[in-house]
């Protein structure tokens, strides 16, 4: 990358979010679902039963966004709706039999991805730990 203003910390995470992101989604394809679906399923293989604004706030996406996803995925059989046990008007998204195996195919490229950059840059376990802690929450 040219020494100059792209050199910025934001701009760096920013071209590699979408190059990392447009791989994926060329990847995922065959599998059938988007780089957004496959980071939703990942949130339900983990803790399944997860309202929409979590969902929302764990990505980072609107949540129209995720209410548009969730209709595609529950159309697609990858996961289901379910009201919640002590309050009828909030809904908990769980993953179908179907999204699992989709979820599992998908992680299978995802560490494929993972580690061609790991081979391009080293261990990643350092940059990983200290992204996902400082940044997460990371607000202005």
């Amino acid at each position: 990358m040219p020494d100059n203003k792209l050199n910025h910390i934001a701009n760096i995470l920013s071209i590699a979010h979408r190059r990392i992101n447009a791989q994926m989604s060329i990847m995922l394809k065959p599998v059938g679902i988007s780089v957004d679906m496959w980071a939703i399923l990942t949130i339900l293989e983990n803790t399944p039963g997860q309202s929409m604004t979590f969902i929302a706030d764990s990505l980072s996406l609107n949540l129209p966004t995720v209410t548009k996803l969730m209709d595609r995925m529950v159309s697609d059989n990858l996961a289901y709706r379910k009201p919640h046990h002590s309050d009828r008007r909030r809904v908990l998204i769980f993953p179908t039999e179907k999204g699992l195996v989709v979820f599992q195919e998908a992680e299978i490229i995802a560490k494929a991805i993972e580690q061609k950059i790991h081979n391009e840059l080293g261990d990643l376990t350092s940059i990983k730990t200290q992204l996902s802690k400082g940044l997460v929450n990371f607000r202005l």
